[in-house]
């Protein structure tokens, strides 16, 4: 067996663990966004430690990929990786590999956003209805658009109630 072979099966089962855990780390984002729709605490804090955990794991895969690389004399880099993979058959496993690591990351990018997005919402309406119970709430009048495309402006009132 030939070196070059040699270094392609271990990329190879490099790539294939680290699209194991990229893909548990999607299942356990999904599971953290019906965590969050959910707001039961208990279930937030559980995915978030899952989170971490596989999180932890796919950055030791990767780091395994990065250094194997280094190792054999290739940059880490994406676009070393883009070059490799160009020169080799359309077929080969490397090729249906790596893509499928792009693709998968592109998946748990838009995941981590919109999980991002509903704590983000989370944090505003919380924060907003605290204040209002404290009574600092500086409510701005809302714009809204009616059927025709008018502007109606509604002001919300400043405070629930005043003891």
């Amino acid at each position: 067996m030939s070196h070059i072979i040699k270094q392609q099966q271990q990329l190879s089962q490099l790539l294939s663990a680290e699209l194991k855990e990229s893909y548990r780390l999607l299942d356990v984002l999904i599971e953290e966004h019906q965590a969050l729709s959910s707001s039961d605490p208990d279930l937030i804090t559980t995915a978030s430690a899952k989170k971490l955990n596989t999180l932890k794991r796919v950055e030791q895969q990767h780091t395994q990929r990065t250094d194997f690389l280094t190792h054999i004399g290739l940059s880490s880099s994406n676009s070393e990786m883009e070059t490799i993979i160009k020169r080799l058959p359309q077929e080969s496993t490397l090729v249906t590999q790596w893509q499928e690591l792009q693709e998968i990351a592109e998946k748990l990018h838009r995941q981590n956003e919109i999980n991002g997005g509903v704590i983000a919402l989370t944090q505003r309406h919380l924060t907003l209805a605290l204040d209002i119970l404290n009574g600092k709430a500086n409510i701005t009048p809302t714009a809204t658009y009616g059927r025709s495309g008018q502007t109606n402006s509604e002001a919300t009132p400043q405070h629930l109630a005043k003891a």
